[in-house]
C-alpha cells in the first residue's frame, strides 16, 4: 500500500529529477507531459521545468494554466498543485517556471512498482553470441524484474540472459536475470518470476520512469 505524508519541499526537490505535468482544466492541453527539473530558486520558491514533450513535440504551457506536478525518484513521488508562469529563457534554454509550496505530498511505494504489461522477448541460457534463444511473454514488469510465460522449463535459481524492448531507445540486451520462483503453469506455458541482476543504475532509472509513465496512463484510463 502507498503511504502519503507531507514533506519539506526544499529537502526533496532536486535539479535533474524527472517529472510529469498533469493538466485537466484546459481541454486543448489536457493530458500528462514528460519534463524534468532544470533549476530551482529556493528563495522565491520557483521550480523551473524543461519544456514538456508529447509524442516527440515540445508543448509550451501558457501562463495561467493550472496543473498538477509529480516529481519522482526511485522510490517516491512528490506531488503538488501549481500554475504556469509562462515560458522564460534560462541559461540559453526555454523553461516553464512554476511556484512550489513549502510542503509537497510524498507517496512512498514499493521500491519497484509492478504493472501488468504484455511484451514479447527472448532469453538465452548463456551470454554467448551464438547461444540458442527461447521466446517468452511478460505478464507484468517492474524496474526490478518481471513475470514471464515461456514454453521452456526453468528452475528457481537459474540464470538467464534477456533481450526485451520496452519502447524505442529503451531495451534490455542480454540482461543477466535470475529465476526466483515458479508459479502454476498456464495454457501458454510455464510461469516464472524473475529478478534483474547487475542492472546499470542509469538503465534502472529509465525503467522506473517508463513504469511510472505506464502507471499514470492506466490511472487516467480508469478515470
Amino acid at each position: 500500500m502507498a503511504y502519503v505524508e507531507l514533506v519539506d519541499a526544499q529537502k526533496v526537490l532536486k535539479v535533474g529529477l524527472p517529472a510529469v505535468i498533469n493538466i485537466t482544466m484546459v481541454r486543448e492541453l489536457e493530458g500528462s507531459y514528460k519534463t524534468n527539473i532544470s533549476d530551482i530558486d529556493f528563495g522565491r520558491k520557483i521550480l523551473f521545468l524543461s519544456i514538456p514533450s508529447y509524442k516527440g513535440r515540445f508543448v509550451p504551457i501558457p501562463k495561467g494554466v493550472r496543473m498538477n506536478v509529480n516529481v519522482f525518484d526511485r522510490s517516491s513521488i512528490y506531488e503538488f498543485d501549481t500554475i504556469s508562469l509562462g515560458v522564460v529563457k534560462l541559461d540559453n534554454m526555454y523553461v516553464i517556471p512554476v511556484p512550489f509550496p513549502n510542503e509537497v505530498r510524498k507517496t512512498e511505494r514499493r521500491k519497484f512498482v509492478r504493472i501488468p504489461l504484455y511484451l514479447e522477448g527472448r532469453f538465452y541460457l548463456t551470454p554467448e553470441e551464438a547461444a540458442e534463444s527461447f521466446p517468452f511473454t511478460t505478464r507484468n514488469v517492474s524496474a526490478g524484474g518481471m513475470l514471464i510465460v515461456t514454453k521452456k522449463h526453468l528452475s528457481p535459481g537459474d540464470i538467464i540472459y534477456v533481450d526485451l524492448t520496452f519502447e524505442e531507445n529503451l531495451a534490455l540486451v542480454k540482461q543477466k536475470t535470475k529465476v526466483v520462483r515458479e508459479d502454476p503453469m498456464v495454457e501458454d506455458g510455464f510461469v516464472f518470476g524473475t529478478q534483474f541482476l547487475e542492472l546499470p543504475a542509469q538503465l534502472e532509472t529509465r525503467l522506473v520512469r517508463f513504469i511510472f509513465q505506464k502507471e499514470l496512463k492506466m490511472k487516467n484510463v480508469k478515470r
